[in-house]
């Protein structure tokens, strides 16, 4: 489970790097639809890797930092980790190309909040249900209110909740095994 945190010490590193040493990464690493489909596919990767400010580079940081502490507690792996975060963040990344192809994704908080998701389904063995989901969704009405309460748009906190529910269902599939049956 060190690999967790070796993979939040090279993560923070590079996110700072990019940050420090490209300072048009929201132009060049950022995701919307119309550059997507227009031949720059690379976009639907790279845009966790671009923050709008330092503030918000230093959020992600923290947001991402307790995740990896809750998700070490909760024995959730580096692969399971590293798929969540990715294949969440492309899917709601693709929709939301095909929706709204002028809208530009920036930050890792999308992959933080699938995390989020996939932590609630995944504590169901340690907590009570009811205990740990209330904990979650009170993250997501402060991140509401706090979105609110700093620029009056919703769009935040509509990808925010996006992630944290395609987390709740990549990790639901992920439990998902159909039972072997014997021929008789």
């Amino acid at each position: 489970m060190k690999e967790l945190f070796y993979f939040f010490i090279a993560f923070s590193m590079m996110l700072t790097g990019i940050f420090v040493v490209v300072p048009q990464a929201v132009n060049v690493l950022g995701f919307s639809g119309e550059t997507f489909f227009e031949g720059e596919i690379w976009r639907i990767l790279s845009y966790p890797f671009a923050h709008v400010t330092l503030s918000h580079l230093l959020e992600n940081l923290v947001a991402l930092f307790v995740v990896i502490l809750l998700s070490y507690e909760l024995n959730l792996g580096l692969k399971e980790f590293l798929a969540v975060f990715l294949i969440s963040g492309i899917l709601v990344a693709f929709f939301s190309g095909i929706f709204f192809p002028y809208l530009l994704i920036v930050g890792s908080s999308l992959g933080i909040y699938s995390l989020f998701g996939a932590l609630a389904l995944k504590e169901q063995e340690i907590m009570p249900k009811y205990f740990f989901l209330g904990i979650f969704w009170m993250i997501i009405f402060l991140n509401l209110a706090y979105t609110v309460y700093v620029s009056n748009n919703f769009t935040q906190a509509a990808y925010h909740g996006a992630g944290f529910v395609s987390g709740l269902g990549i990790i639901s599939i992920k439990r998902f095994k159909p039972k072997k049956r014997i021929l008789q």
